[in-house]
């Protein structure tokens, strides 16, 4: 018999061998865009830092008009973005506004963190950003003193 074609353990070893190609590359891929979603929060909240700091010295030095500024300090991630201090991330789109509103998105789970209230104090020579949310997506005071210390690197 002269027959033509692949024996059944030809055929397993080569989809065994493409089975583990595509493991590794999708693992590979997978981490890729653990480490992107990372690097871009962590420049998300330096951004988030900078701005903060640009908003701070407007209110108590400049008396801009334009803007709304608290006594206390306090604003929100969205505030931000409304007066122009920082560009938001992410849109969303409602009924009565098709094209949409520029928010700031966590690129960690993709949910919109405009809500997110920060207060800004001016302490030790330092302008230093609380985190005063409770929710659980909003960006920690911690990361924000991490971003200072990036900063001064």
């Amino acid at each position: 018999m002269n027959r033509k074609g692949f024996t059944l353990i030809e055929l397993l070893a080569t989809i065994l061998i493409l089975a583990i190609v595509v493991g590794i590359s999708s693992y590979s891929i997978i981490s890729l865009i653990k480490r992107s979603k990372e690097s871009n929060y962590n420049l998300l909240i330096g951004h988030i830092k900078d701005a903060s700091e640009l908003y701070y010295q407007e209110c108590k030095y400049a008396n801009n008009s334009g803007i709304t500024c608290t006594e206390d300090g306090k604003t929100t991630l969205g505030d931000l973005v409304s007066y122009g201090y920082l560009k938001g991330n992410g849109t969303v789109k409602s009924n009565d506004n098709k094209n949409g509103n520029y928010t700031i998105v966590n690129p960690m789970n993709n949910e919109n963190i405009s809500a997110c209230q920060i207060q800004i104090t001016y302490e030790n020579g330092n302008i230093e950003v609380t985190s005063i949310s409770t929710n659980k997506s909003c960006p920690t005071t911690d990361e924000y003193s991490n971003a200072l210390m990036d900063d001064e690197k």
